[in-house]
């Protein structure tokens, strides 16, 4: 072997001892990550399925479901146009109680079963024509297949401005 290929080897094995000496002396430390940004989330059990989801709809609605082996449990949301709400199912799917606020942020709770969904309803009672200085509250409760209530208790305003409570039983008005 002739000198210059020597030292050329020579060469490489001391710089390659020297590059792996720094390297093992120096820690690199791995970044940490303060946002992790993704359009969808699943927790999933150890078999695989998923339990719950976090996501943004395509509609621009944000949920957080979580589901048993029967279905959608609990789904906790934002609307698209910015207002909360919470749904709990029942086996077959269907809302058993719904929390929600309307359009100028006003509560509402929901009760239904298997047949119907507006079974009780409890909560600001939206007037017929829109009035900004409304404050109507009340329970109600609906036969199957209707949003008319036979059963009502409000809390309303007069057209003098006193607030009067109202009881309706089948369609009439008991004061």
């Amino acid at each position: 072997m002739n000198p210059k290929a020597t030292l050329g080897i020579l060469a490489a094995c001391v710089s390659g001892f020297l590059g792996g000496t720094l390297a093992s002396q120096t820690r690199v430390q791995a970044s940490s990550v303060d946002v992790v940004r993704a359009s969808r989330f699943e927790l999933v059990n150890p078999a695989g399925s998923t339990v719950a989801d976090w996501e943004v709809t395509p509609s621009n609605e944000v949920r957080l479901r979580f589901a048993s082996s029967r279905g959608n449990a609990v789904e906790i949301g934002v609307l698209e146009d910015g207002r909360p709400y919470l749904r709990m199912r029942g086996r077959d799917d269907k809302n058993r109680i719904v929390m929600e606020l309307d359009q100028r942020d006003k509560p509402l709770l929901g009760m239904g079963d298997e047949k119907w969904e507006g079974r009780l309803r409890i909560g600001f009672v939206e007037p017929d024509v829109v009035d900004p200085n409304s404050d109507d509250w009340g329970i109600s409760l609906c036969p199957f297949g209707t949003t008319r209530p036979i059963v009502g208790m409000r809390m309303a305003k007069t057209a003098a401005g006193e607030v009067e409570g109202r009881l309706m039983i089948s369609g009439r008005s008991i004061h």
